[in-house]
């Protein structure tokens, strides 16, 4: 499996000869990120955010949407990559307005889970399902997604081997949400790499150890 860090929440999951965006944002609205413009066999939206996280007009067509709100409970398999969504909420408060999903992918034996815009500690039933996960990919610019103070419980109820920061303040955001190095000051006995590229190459036999945080460069 290859991820690749377009910027913001937007990834690119290479997985069994599939191309599969996750959250397009629209450029140049979003702050200053490049569009992606590049081809995918199938783009998951986790939540309806045409500025930040489901703009498709920029991929290159054709390509299959997954509307992650609309997955049914249990999840389903598309062309061989197993998908799960789960309805959470931006913001603490938990208003309907604010839903928004955790997407889980499963493929070469390995889960990874898509954080997305997740704003509020998970009670045990919504953490059951991700336990377990190798891979989560984590917003890690504060609110309205989830306080640095809950960051620790929730990624050790899951037990990641590793953990890729997004959603944080880089000079191409114009959100007002914080810089990386705050995310990285609520983890400070995780050991972090910064391999000096946008993509990381993940196989279950070369999985660390111990949960590791990975900084990727954004590839837009």
């Amino acid at each position: 499996m290859r991820i690749t860090w377009y910027g913001h929440a937007a990834f690119l999951i290479e997985t069994r000869g599939l191309r599969i965006i996750l959250d397009p944002y629209r450029s140049p609205d979003c702050g200053g990120y490049e569009p992606i413009a590049e081809p995918a066999d199938l783009v998951i939206v986790s939540h309806e955010n045409d500025r930040y996280h489901s703009h498709l007009g920029q991929i290159l067509p054709p390509f299959e949407v997954i509307r992650a709100l609309d997955l049914p409970p249990g999840g389903t398999s598309v062309r061989g990559v197993g998908m799960e969504a789960f309805h959470v909420f931006e913001t603490p408060e938990r208003l309907p307005d604010d839903e928004v999903t955790i997407v889980q992918l499963r493929a070469e034996g390995l889960r990874l889970v898509f954080l997305g815009d997740l704003g509020h500690p998970l009670a045990e039933p919504e953490l059951a399902p991700l336990r377990g996960a190798e891979i989560v990919l984590a917003a890690a610019g504060g609110p309205p997604t989830i306080d640095y103070p809950e960051i620790p419980a929730l990624l050790d109820a899951i037990r990641p081997r590793l953990v890729i920061p997004m959603h944080f303040k880089t000079p191409k955001i114009n959100l007002n949400i914080q810089p990386l190095e705050c995310f990285l000051a609520a983890l400070p006995r995780d050991p972090i790499e910064r391999p000096g590229s946008c993509a990381l190459e993940v196989a279950r036999a070369t999985l660390p150890s111990t949960r590791t945080i990975v900084v990727l460069e954004h590839a837009r």
